[in-house]
């Protein structure tokens, strides 16, 4: 498949306040951390698209071809990425970070965040160790921005 990804779009919320807060500048700053971190994932060789979500589904930030529906992947990625999150509570495991889930014809990555899921979708040959380097890089990011701040490798072979 050789379709080109669509910029990323603009978020659909992201603000430090409560619903319909008059805080421009940090929703401002927030979304545009959104778009920078698709961006980054979109610059990795063999990476398809990406999009933050919400853990309800709703999406937040979104950078997909053209041709691929954006609501189904959303809606999948916020079940999986509860669905790993109430797993490991239940089997009393460390926290659900990431996941990757491959087939034929792409492989799907996986990561959970203060703000939801970060979801990165990449064709067969993509390389592993590189986006899932980026995903945690990622994520750290979000969490800087909304919450704590996980220890991140320097580069993909200190991981």
């Amino acid at each position: 498949m050789s379709a080109e990804p669509v910029p990323p779009s603009r978020p659909a919320m992201g603000g430090a306040g409560p619903a319909g807060s008059a805080s421009p500048g940090p929703r401002s700053a927030r979304s545009r951390e959104f778009r920078r971190i698709l961006s980054e994932m979109l610059r990795i060789d063999r990476v398809r698209g990406g999009l933050v979500v919400a853990a309800d589904g709703l999406v937040i930030a979104s950078s997909l071809p053209r041709g691929i529906a954006i609501e189904p992947i959303a809606a999948l990625a916020a079940t999986l990425g509860r669905e790993l999150e109430v797993g490991a509570d239940r089997l009393k495991r460390s926290p659900f970070t990431t996941a990757l889930f491959s087939a034929d014809d792409g492989t799907v990555f996986l990561g959970s965040s203060p703000v939801g899921f970060v979801v990165v979708l990449g064709d067969r040959e993509v390389n592993v160790g590189l986006v899932q380097w980026a995903l945690r890089k990622a994520l750290a990011t979000l969490e800087g921005s909304w919450g704590h701040r996980d220890q991140v490798p320097a580069s993909p072979e200190e991981m």
